[in-house]
């Protein structure tokens, strides 16, 4: 579904953010009544960005449609771990929910990792087809349930990547040469940022931020929202719309928890992961329309590249996810098959 939001105007950021966190959460009083169930949803990001609003949203919803019933207790901002620490804590069932990042996912099922592949998408509309398509997305689903006991009830636009760097306002893959880029750790994440030029660097996400005011890295790679709610802007000059990648993150949950509910509480789950994501995906569209300004406010240099230069750094990573992945991780022409559906193919 697109969403095509009217811009938020000459509003303050902070009234921005408590205007989405509120009618992410204005809900009608929730009836009292002892707690049945508990669910624990564990993530990395911090208040105010889209993730965290959409969190908040499916928690409150779900208390709402149980009249209470089912308490979604909510660890953001990293309290129990990275990713990856969630990621193992999902599959042990230390906790019930996670917004693992597909590129994670792919652990189990390879072929997910194309889903946040360098370049490999033409707009939302564009990998949301693919999640949703039978062949692709739905099967992979399908084995991720079957092969690692998770669920994934919905999904949602987590915006589209651009570089920042401290100190070099970059135009082409050259420019990167040389230049640590906080890449997330996984294989996808080092190819395309490989692939940009730059010598991709590891870093665990709640330690990014420290990573970068002391000089260990001199750049990263994220959605305007998320760089925005972490803080970047005070630890890095330039933001380079390279727009080299779209991520999504899922609503997931393992299996065993899933199993345990009721048929109804199965609905009331799935309707509010549903409506979250879609509150979410709205939000990051809405966030990543308004936020540059801001990020120029406070000492941030917007580079808008040319098409030419664009293309540069989209064929040198195409080249380098294709090296590493197409034939290899998975299915050899699965790529130019995602590329086919652009169009609808």
């Amino acid at each position: 579904m697109r969403h095509n939001p009217k811009p938020f105007g000459r509003k303050s950021l902070s009234g921005l953010l408590s205007a989405a966190f509120a009618a992410a959460v204005a809900v009608a009083p929730v009836a009292a009544a002892a707690q049945e169930i508990t669910l624990r949803l564990a993530h990395v990001v911090k208040e105010g960005d889209p993730a965290y609003i959409g969190a908040e949203a499916f928690s409150t919803r779900v208390a709402e449609l149980s009249d209470g019933r089912i308490d979604v207790k909510i660890f953001p901002a990293g309290q129990l771990g990275n990713n990856r620490k969630l990621f193992a804590q999902i599959q042990s069932g230390a906790v019930d929910m996670s917004f693992t990042p597909f590129n994670m996912l792919a652990d189990i099922v390879p072929e997910f990792s194309i889903v946040t592949g360098g370049y490999m998408f033409e707009s939302p509309e564009h990998q949301r087809r693919l999640l949703e398509s039978a062949e692709f997305g739905q099967a992979w689903a399908d084995q991720l349930l079957e092969k690692g006991n998770l669920r994934i009830l919905s999904h949602f636009f987590y915006g589209t990547r651009n570089l920042t760097t401290a100190k070099v306002e970059v135009r082409s893959p050259e420019g990167l040469s040389g230049l640590k880029i906080r890449a997330v750790p996984n294989a996808m994440s080092l190819a395309t940022v490989r692939g940009l030029g730059a010598a991709p660097t590891p870093v665990a996400w709640p330690e990014t931020f420290q990573a970068l005011r002391q000089g260990i890295v001199d750049g990263q790679e994220n959605p305007i929202p998320v760089l925005y709610a972490a803080g970047f802007y005070e630890v890095q000059k330039y933001l380079i719309k390279t727009r080299h990648q779209m991520s999504a993150l899922p609503f997931l949950i393992r299996e065993p928890s899933w199993a345990k509910l009721s048929a109804a509480d199965q609905q009331i789950l799935q309707q509010a992961a549903t409506e979250a994501a879609a509150l979410a995906t709205k939000t990051m569209v809405e966030f990543t329309q308004t936020l540059e300004a801001d990020l120029v406010a406070k000492g941030m240099t917007i580079v808008e590249l040319t098409e030419t230069e664009r293309a540069a750094f989209r064929d040198r990573v195409r080249a380098s996810v294709a090296e590493e992945f197409d034939g290899k991780v998975f299915p050899a022409g699965l790529i130019a098959k995602v590329h086919a559906l652009a169009d609808g193919g």
